[in-house]
């Protein structure tokens, strides 16, 4: 199965990580009733589940700033960082979905 990861910050290990935001698509799609069929109906099903799951909730959020100039923040969630690939994200889950992951 392929993955795509993002950057997290993991509190137990007080570290950054790479994060696999793929098991959670795949579980939903074979968990929904309404399965997407086209690339457009994946876009919107991620786009739809990454908000309830990442967007705006704490634990998916990080603070990411300039060095050595760290007045330009900006706060990014796993939901930001998922909708700027979005779409390397659905061709992936349709390839590991279809059964074309490598």
């Amino acid at each position: 199965m392929n993955k795509f990861n993002v950057i997290w910050y993991n509190i137990n290990s007080k570290k950054f990580e790479a994060y696999d935001v793929l098991p959670y698509f795949i579980n939903e799609y074979n968990n929904s009733k309404n399965k997407p069929k086209t690339f457009e109906e994946f876009k919107e099903f991620i786009i739809s589940n990454s908000r309830y799951m990442y967007w705006a909730r704490c634990q998916y959020e990080i603070i990411i700033c300039g060095w050595p100039n760290e007045e330009n923040r900006e706060k990014w969630d796993i939901h930001k960082q998922i909708m700027m690939n979005i779409d390397i994200i659905v061709d992936i889950l349709m390839d590991n979905i279809n059964g074309d992951s490598k």
